[in-house]
């Protein structure tokens, strides 16, 4: 099998990217260039995280704890709507496919990607993480600590706005606190995804911590040099997915919050109390508003998420009545 004077990564070469696309390019036959070309590609994101998060460079030592855990942590991302699902079934099955290619066995491997990184459950079953603003400062306090303080500021504006991970990261913060002052809202629109986009307008409520949250976004911005959480010279990618966003989430798991995502959830619940007078359905049991009422504050808040449909509302506080 080994045709270089090594041992690692099975033979096909001492860099484990490196050796990966060796092994594809053998396992095609040499042909199916574009093919070969993608899972390299995919194969590449894998080792890099293998690398950054358990010092790995051999494929020799990847085994199928760390399989589950590349799963894991895709499944994060897919969740916080920084991935689509697609993209992330992809990337599994490329490294399921290089390992293959590698090992020339199939012993190591995501069985069902689609099990791990499928679409998210449509109506919420469990109390969204991070509904305790107790909770929440605790976290944003030991993220200081840790040096992590474009964290923390992310925190606390997926807690205070009900945003995704993106648009805190991608926010114009000048334009924000300007509207604040102005009509007590923001208009959220650089980094949104799908639904209503950003050519849509999309106005969120600034509430007291949210004001509290502004003022600490634009005091890190201005460390950075530029109008959002990136710096000059990084990409949003090397924030989230190689830099400070991947290794908070060790902390955020140690104060009970899943990913950044439940805190759009618990922002979602607290926000269906202000506008309907009634506890969100995830948080009760019992009576809640009749179907008219509900679907008119579903559409509030759907608007306010940036969705285009109220039936996604059920993903953040639970079923309809």
């Amino acid at each position: 099998m080994s045709k270089f004077t090594t041992q690692r990564n099975f033979g096909f070469g001492k860099q484990m990217d490196w050796a990966g696309h060796q092994a594809l390019k053998d396992l095609y036959g040499r042909g199916h260039f574009g093919t070969v070309a993608s899972h390299a590609q995919r194969w590449r994101q894998f080792c890099n995280w293998a690398r950054s998060n358990h010092g790995i460079n051999d494929a020799c030592a990847i085994d199928q704890s760390l399989m589950e855990s590349y799963a894991a942590d895709l499944a994060e991302r897919v969740e916080d709507e920084t991935l689509a699902v697609s993209y992330a079934q992809n990337l599994i099955v490329s490294a399921n496919i290089t390992m293959e290619a590698l090992r020339q066995d199939k012993i190591i491997r995501i069985k069902s990607p689609a099990s791990w990184v499928g679409k998210r459950q449509t109506v919420r079953t469990r109390v969204p993480d991070g509904m305790d603003w107790v909770g929440i400062d605790r976290l944003v306090a030991c993220l200081r600590r840790k040096n992590l303080h474009r964290t923390a500021v992310i925190v606390l504006l997926c807690r205070s706005f009900g945003i995704r991970l993106r648009e805190a990261i991608l926010a114009n913060y000048a334009e924000w606190h300007r509207q604040a002052k102005e009509r007590g809202q923001i208009d959220v629109r650089d980094g949104t995804k799908g639904g209503r986009g950003k050519e849509v307008e999309r106005w969120v409520p600034v509430s007291e911590r949210g004001k509290v949250a502004l003022r600490e976004a634009i005091q890190v911005r201005s460390q950075l040099g530029g109008q959002n959480l990136l710096r000059t010279d990084e990409s949003f990618d090397d924030l989230v997915n190689d830099g400070e966003v991947h290794r908070a989430r060790k902390v955020l798991h140690e104060f009970g919050i899943k990913g950044y995502h439940e805190l759009r959830a618990a922002w979602a619940c607290e926000r269906y109390e202000e506008i309907s007078g009634e506890t969100a359905p995830i948080l009760q049991a019992g009576s809640s508003p009749g179907q008219q009422n509900d679907d008119q504050f579903r559409l509030t808040m759907a608007r306010e998420l940036g969705h285009d449909r109220i039936d996604v509302v059920a993903a953040y506080i639970g079923p309809r009545p």
